[in-house]
């Protein structure tokens, strides 16, 4: 936001260079963004925050420096010269929606010439980059960046019946803007009309209709306060900004109403030749509350660790117009300044003492702060193994926005009632909250494959949002995805490209370096997932998500055309079966016996099955059990498979002989004829 250095002397007396001015107010709470010179003028560029709009004008940037520096400030003269008849006798204002509109005042110039502006009024408009457009428009615009109070000037003889009513537009009610825009209005907007028809946006924008013209010469001017919720709501409705909305919605200062009417009111009249109106109308149903917060001189000095004198607390806060009334027992009442509509607390009223008296005479020590708990939670040491072995396992993390599409949060978590939508949504795509966090995934692989990376691995932690009562249910969520060229399983080995086996693999690591005890996987049916490459992660009777191939429709709908693997697992789940403490077994003393059998099996029987037959039955300890090929052709009945499986058997004390290991492999082909009803081609030794 641009600032004159010229303009900003005539509030206070500045002996200082530009540079230095700069520095102290950006040492306040007002940082520099920027510095020139233009036609003999220093322009400050400052990034005002939004909680400060009483900064938004010179007046209110003069008083910080004044309250820095200890110089006089001098506000601006707003009395004036009303010689005309009373503004009641002209014309008249009633305020029909006052929960949105808290003040409305007008006056009246009557007999106005209106034209150029004065060479004074337009260098100083044009200083900030403001386009001079006539004497009238241009005054209300000068009181605005001078006070910081918007205004807006009616052609008084435009208006119906000379009447102001402010009240909520009529659905489907229409109103052309100064931007020559024609707007359909709802009942959520608050305009200013007139005895028959809309003819401002209030806060916003004027009308056309009722504008100021060359053939002007009655001008009503409006001031007034309007609720900033609203003004922002109906801006945004409508997408509308105005210099006049911006200030709105954050706030604008409710005692400025009659002096911002009187100072551009006089301006007007002297630049145009025009007569004030006498006693202003001022429709005021409902008066704001003076603020009084409570201040212990003693919390100041514990929050800002600096034992500050009362005398060095009390004068910088009278100097930006805080009122100061000490207590008997030590405690201050301090009145805020109708414009700083920031400051709420005690806790704000102490940072200001802190921007006056500098941040830097606050010690540079860090406070005592009494621990409480044990450190982490059981569930943050999860996520942070958990984003551990996403690293190790070469897949890189990716954070999205928790607001997705309403077709998304149903796609992805089909046994969940209807998502949570948002009752205040920034975009119509971003109006739920995400119950699966594969959306996002799934969108960042789309853009990554279509930027030409040849392998995508992300993963992502984070919350689904599921419906509950009374609150929504908040789960902690690990979701990752796989796409393209796939990590040879050697150096020598041709390149390959990522298939549902890496997905598997990256669970199984993570199960391994969380600390989950066994991990299992069953084929299931999952709707976003492929049939036939669609599993179940569980560990003991606990269900811990789901890993798989993205079905091919999912894939299309997010512009995917290879195909992509991935997988969601519940972390609170992980963390209530997580062992936090590593167990470690020593090296295997005695050699391992490995036994292959070729088992001819039905399109039903899994090798999960066949896993937990061969564990349950043999009659000593199973290490490992591995399938390495699958076969179909001569040799094997139609509608079956030949599926070759490894046995590794060792025992931890001895050596183990040819004949128990021959038994043990009778057992387990004995109870896979049994239970499984499979038939074998054979156990072949090693």
């Amino acid at each position: 936001m641009k600032f004159s250095h010229e303009w900003l002397q005539t509030y206070v007396g500045i002996a200082e260079e530009p540079e230095r001015v700069g520095e102290r107010l950006t040492a306040a709470g007002l940082p520099l963004d920027g510095i020139e010179t233009r036609d003999g003028d220093t322009l400050y560029d400052f990034d005002i925050f939004t909680n400060r709009p009483d900064c938004m004008n010179h007046l209110g940037v003069a008083r910080e420096y004044a309250a820095l520096t200890a110089a006089q400030l001098r506000p601006p003269d707003v009395s004036v010269q009303a010689t005309g008849p009373p503004t009641e006798e002209r014309a008249s204002v009633i305020v029909e929606a006052p929960d949105l509109c808290a003040r409305y005042a007008a006056r009246c110039v009557l007999g106005a010439r209106v034209g150029p502006s004065p060479d004074w009024l337009r260098r100083r408009l044009e200083s900030i980059g403001q386009r001079a457009i006539n004497n009238v428009v241009d005054a209300t615009n000068f009181v605005l960046w001078e006070m910081g109070h918007p205004l807006h000037p009616f052609d008084l003889d435009r208006l119906e019946g000379r009447r102001i009513i402010v009240r909520r537009a009529r659905p489907g009610e229409r109103l052309t803007t100064l931007d020559g825009a024609a707007r359909e209005l709802t009942s959520d907007v608050l305009v200013i009309a007139d005895a028959r028809k809309a003819v401002a946006l209030a806060g916003i924008m004027g009308g056309e209709a009722s504008g100021i013209g060359q053939g002007t010469s009655n001008v009503l001017l409006e001031s007034a306060w309007f609720e900033p919720v609203p003004v922002r709501r109906a801006a945004r409705a409508l997408g509308l900004r105005t210099d006049a909305s911006h200030r709105f919605e954050r706030g604008a200062d409710p005692e400025a109403v009659l002096p911002a009417l009187d100072r551009a009111a006089q301006i007007i009249a002297s630049i145009t030749g025009g007569v004030v109106t006498s006693r202003p109308i001022d429709v005021h149903p409902r008066p704001q509350p003076k603020r009084v917060i409570t201040f212990r001189p003693a919390r100041a000095r514990d929050l800002l660790g600096t034992p500050f004198e009362e005398r060095d607390m009390r004068d910088p806060l009278e100097r930006l117009g805080f009122a100061v009334a000490p207590g008997p027992d030590g405690v201050w009442s301090v009145s805020v300044p109708s414009f700083r509509r920031d400051v709420e607390r005690e806790v704000d009223v102490i940072e200001e003492v802190a921007r006056q008296r500098g941040y830097g005479v606050i010690p540079e020590s860090l406070p005592i702060v009494a621990s409480e708990g044990e450190g982490r939670t059981p569930l943050d040491a999860t996520l942070v193994a958990a984003r551990g072995a996403m690293q190790a396992a070469g897949l890189s993390e990716a954070i999205n926005y928790v607001m997705v599409d309403g077709e998304d949060a149903g796609q992805f978590a089909p046994g969940a009632a209807a998502p949570l939508a948002l009752t205040n949504p920034l975009q119509a795509n971003a109006a739920f909250l995400r119950t699966s966090l594969l959306p996002g995934l799934l969108r960042n692989l789309a853009h990554n494959l279509n930027h030409g990376l040849a392998a995508v691995r992300l993963f992502e932690i984070g919350t689904a949002f599921l419906p509950g009562s009374p609150l929504p249910r908040e789960k902690p969520t690990l979701a990752f995805v796989l796409a393209g060229r796939g990590v040879p399983t050697h150096w020598s080995l041709p390149g390959r490209d990522t298939d549902v086996f890496d997905a598997k693999g990256a669970v199984e690591l993570l199960a391994k370096l969380v600390g989950v005890p066994t991990v299992t996987f069953s084929s299931d049916r999952i709707p976003f997932l492929e049939e036939g490459r669609a599993l179940t992660v569980s560990s003991g009777d606990r269900v811990l998500g789901v890993v798989g191939e993205i079905k091919r429709s999912q894939r299309e709908r997010f512009g995917i055309d290879r195909p992509a693997f991935g997988g969601e697992l519940d972390l609170s789940g992980i963390e209530a079966v997580r062992e936090p403490t590593r167990r470690y077994h020593p090296l295997a003393r005695y050699p391992a016996v490995r036994r292959d059998l070729a088992i001819v099996t039905g399109p039903a029987t899994t090798f999960e099955a066949i896993e937990r037959t061969i564990r349950r039955h043999s009659l000593l300890p199973v290490v490992e059990v591995l399938a390495f090929d699958l076969y179909t052709g001569p040799g094997v009945p139609p509608g079956c498979r030949s599926l070759a499986v490894q046995i590794v058997l060792q025992h931890p004390e001895k050596t183990l002989l040819a004949q128990e290991v021959q038994e043990s492999v009778d057992a387990i082909t004995g109870a896979l004829r049994r239970e499984l009803n499979v038939e074998l081609r054979g156990a072949v030794p090693e």
